[in-house]
């Protein structure tokens, strides 16, 4: 529409100027064109001389003068623009933020600004500089930066409007020092410090409130009751009616200071409760009735002041035969010893004594002659020497002795006595007889029991060759003859 007007308006422009004359002057060269508002047509019998032949360009106007024809430039009275240019986004209010919007606007070599083909941040109202973003926020009554209720949309310049918040929840709108609700674990009511299981959530500010806690303290026992500062600690007592710090009976729950109350005691092991010298319960394992310092064996628990005393014992001292008799205490097995060399015999007697054994009586009953005092140990032998020699012969047995063999009787061999009747002889030799006594014999040999020297009339070489001439010996060997001779 506006270029429709543009170009009526210089029709009439051009028309007028030429109904006044104004063109009587214009050159040649500056005839209008056909479409300067004056019809080709207009006077086609006019005489050749009363039309005017200008050349085609003569009748181009630009009033605004920037080189663009009025019928070609979309604002022929304003220099700066000439062109309609197209645009998709509109900026009205120049905040930098544009709305989506087609058209096209009069322009020069570029969009004019508030205009353009590429979208820009988007604008909420396009009519307003200071508001171009959507924010949304929630009523914050109490003013402490968490607002509650519904959320509510804004188009401003970034900010939201007083008493509003970007955050909602607020678990306390009216209370500016809690928003958020957090988590607690354990809870200390009364304020003593310690602390019960509970978990759960509360309003909060930054931190938990007082009494709200998400651990326990390190090494703090859990309050028995979270109502009352005064106690916390749970304690099993015990009644301690003699007052001498344990008690008995069965034991009580009671929550405390950290001291059972007036009365009871935490220990409720005493053996008897209405006597406060004794208070603990001990196993004795032998007892000393007699009291010579040796225990019997015995088994049972004293009601005490931490300390066994006599005659029990924890741990047994010997083993008391008889604990009724403080002159005996040690078991012995004896034997009737009639003849008191210190050995009996007969069979084994118990005995309980002071470490000796009864009159009469030894410890050992290996007497082998309880009617003869000299002797008492039974020892095996195996050889004899009747005679007395020195030289045995094999025989065995045992003998009742004074712990030593008699003679003849011998522990081990010693020879072989060929006759222990005599003890000039004790060896057997295989002897010849020698007539003529050189000193060496001819058979027939004999056999003969001697002792250290040869009989008469014997030798003990058996190779005279002449037992009757002491000069010869063996016929054949003069040199051996001389030798055995001279021997």
């Amino acid at each position: 529409m506006k270029r429709l007007f543009s170009r009526a308006v210089m029709v009439m422009l051009v028309a007028h100027a030429v109904a006044c004359g104004d063109l009587a002057d214009t050159p040649h060269d500056a005839a209008l064109p056909p479409d300067a508002g004056v019809p080709r047509d207009a006077a086609p019998d006019a005489p050749a001389d009363a039309r005017v032949d200008a050349p085609p360009d003569a009748a181009v106007v630009d009033l605004d003068h920037d080189g663009h024809p009025a019928g070609e430039d979309c604002d022929d009275n304003d220099p700066d623009v000439w062109q309609e240019l197209a645009y998709n986004f509109r900026d009205a209010d120049g905040d930098g933020h544009t709305v989506a919007q087609t058209g096209a606007v009069c322009s020069g070599a570029s969009l004019p600004s508030g205009y353009a083909l590429v979208a820009g941040e988007p604008d909420c109202d396009d009519t307003d500089p200071t508001a171009f973003t959507v924010v949304i926020g929630f009523l914050d009554v109490d003013g402490d930066g968490v607002g509650d209720g519904p959320q509510a949309t804004f188009c401003t310049g970034g900010g939201l409007p007083i008493n509003y918040a970007a955050t909602g929840g607020d678990c306390a709108p009216a209370d500016p020092a809690a928003w958020q609700s957090l988590g607690y674990s354990f809870r200390d009511v009364d304020g003593d410090g310690a602390v019960v299981p509970q978990a759960g959530t509360v309003c909060s500010g930054t931190a938990l409130p007082p009494t709200y806690l998400a651990s326990a303290p390190a090494g703090q026992p859990f309050d028995c009751d979270d109502g009352n500062s005064t106690v916390s600690i749970a304690l099993t007592i015990f009644a301690d009616a003699d007052r001498d710090g344990f008690g008995a009976g069965a034991g009580q729950l009671a929550c405390t200071n950290g001291a059972p109350p007036d009365g009871f005691v935490t220990s409720g092991t005493d053996c008897d409760d209405g006597d406060p010298a004794v208070w603990m319960w001990l196993v004795y394992t032998a007892v000393d009735l007699d009291g010579d310092g040796v225990t019997a064996p015995a088994m049972g628990t004293r009601c005490t002041a931490g300390a066994l005393q006599p005659p029990y014992f924890a741990t047994p001292h010997g083993n008391d035969c008889n604990d009724s008799d403080p002159t005996v205490s040690v078991a012995l097995t004896v034997f009737a010893d009639a003849d008191g060399d210190g050995f009996g015999a007969g069979p084994a007697q118990p005995a309980c004594t002071n470490g000796a054994p009864p009159t009469g009586f030894a410890v050992s009953g290996t007497d082998c002659n309880d009617a003869d005092a000299t002797v008492w140990a039974l020892l095996g032998y195996t050889a004899i020497d009747a005679d007395g020699d020195g030289v045995t012969v094999p025989a065995s047995g045992q003998v009742c002795t004074d712990g030593r063999l008699p003679a003849p009787f011998m522990a081990t061999p010693h020879g072989n006595d060929c006759d222990d009747s005599d003890p000039a002889i004790d060896h057997v030799a295989v002897l010849y007889p020698d007539l003529d006594g050189d000193g060496v014999g001819a058979p027939p040999r004999q056999v003969r029991c001697i002792g250290a020297a040869l009989p008469d009339g014997l030798s003990r070489g058996g190779f005279d060759d002449d037992d009757t001439d002491p000069d010869v010996i063996e016929a054949d060997d003069e040199e051996l003859d001389l030798v055995l001779l001279d021997d």
